[in-house]
């Protein structure tokens, strides 16, 4: 996610954390400070510092949450890049799909069902330390607060709309009774569509209500949830129209290409303004070894261009993504949008085939949608 710097890894996930958490942070952090002063006695300075413990337990509570959708994913054999936490709380980039509603339910559910089980504990923990009189304590309300947070978190994320974990929950349901994803997705994203707009609506009256802040919040939520219900619509009808496609029905098959021994100089003068070219594949023969763009160029000084070949500006092929005609497209599209990447080289035996580039996806898709083909090869339900 961009924005974002990255603190540690766990299980070979990267966890980072997006700036706009610090915005939550803070609003959290000065809330909690007046709300423990009526809890205990205690100085200001001894509310500040528990608040901010606090709000960073809450805040390990969600990354715990989201490891256990990652680490569930990953015995189910789905790759996953990163977690993220931000604003809304947190993000499993997670860059496969699960391949049944079986392994979707689990995923899913595991989520809430570890809020409610650290909210329970940490429940149990202060009942049991008010009983021996610690009721009126930090330690206290710090287990409190974090009960109370944990089981609202595990409850919300369980209703039944998309992106939510109970979204999910409820389109593995749908998926398994069906047979059909597309179906299956397209009831959750309408249930989490119309949740959405209920928080909207919520917001706004708030906000006439005088409780602008509390409004504010809410509808900054509801829009959140309204934008991943509709993404993950798209997402999915975008696999259903790619379904038993390869990559090599998308490429673009003449790509341009560069030997690798010709000048910047060259390179710039012959070829890429005459063109209007950005990038370029670089060859050594029959044989694809990286690519050069206008960004690498631009590394090397002006003086230097007609003595520096190609070669030694380029990127290398070992630092490239690379697929294979006979791929599947549904498998190369989520590593193109998780590594941000424009284009990829389509090579077999180390020979450039063609390149599939976003320009190709969407040519494709406007051809296919064109001719009224745009619900899968083999059709789905």
């Amino acid at each position: 996610m961009p924005g974002s710097f990255r603190i540690g890894k766990i299980a070979g996930i990267d966890i980072s954390v997006h700036v706009s958490w610090l915005i939550i942070f803070v609003l959290l952090t000065w809330s909690l400070e007046g709300w423990f002063a009526t809890l205990y006695p205690g100085s200001p300075l001894i509310y500040w510092s528990v608040s901010v413990l606090a709000t960073l337990l809450l805040f390990l509570s969600v990354l715990l949450h989201e490891l256990a959708h990652s680490l569930v994913a990953q015995r189910r054999g789905l790759p996953v890049k990163s977690i993220t936490l931000f604003i809304f709380g947190g993000v499993s980039n997670i860059e496969q799909e699960p391949k049944s509603p079986g392994v979707e339910f689990q995923m899913a559910f595991v989520g809430p069902l570890t809020s409610l089980v650290i909210g329970g504990l940490c429940g149990l923990s202060f009942l049991l330390l008010r009983a021996i009189g610690g009721g009126r304590s930090p330690l206290a309300a710090i287990l409190e607060y974090l009960a109370v947070a944990n089981v609202l978190l595990g409850l919300f994320n369980l209703v039944p709309g998309f992106p939510l974990d109970g979204g999910r929950v409820l389109r593995s349901i749908i998926w398994k009774l069906s047979g059909s994803l597309r179906t299956a997705t397209r009831v959750a994203t309408l249930a989490g569509q119309g949740i959405a707009y209920l928080f909207i609506l919520g917001g706004i009256w708030l906000i006439f209500a005088g409780s602008w802040v509390n409004g504010l919040w809410i509808v900054l939520i509801g829009w959140f949830l309204l934008s991943g219900a509709q993404s993950a619509n798209s997402q999915v009808m975008l696999e259903t129209m790619f379904k038993g496609v390869t990559v090599g029905e998308v490429m673009n098959a003449s790509p341009v290409t560069v030997p690798a021994n010709i000048s910047l100089q060259k390179l710039v003068d012959d070829l890429l303004l005459p063109h209007g070219w950005r990038s370029a594949f670089v060859m050594q023969g029959d044989q694809l070894v990286g690519v050069i763009t206008l960004d690498d160029i631009r590394h090397v000084p002006r003086d230097e261009w007609a003595q520096t070949p190609v070669g030694f500006a380029m990127i290398p092929l070992e630092k490239l993504q690379v697929v294979s005609p006979q791929q599947s497209f549904n498998e190369v599209l989520p590593l193109m949008v998780a590594r941000d990447v424009n284009q990829v080289p389509v090579v077999e035996n180390g020979r450039l085939m063609g390149v599939l580039s976003r320009e190709d996806i969407v040519r494709f898709v406007e051809i296919r949608r064109g001719l009224g083909l745009d619900t899968g090869k083999k059709g789905e339900q």
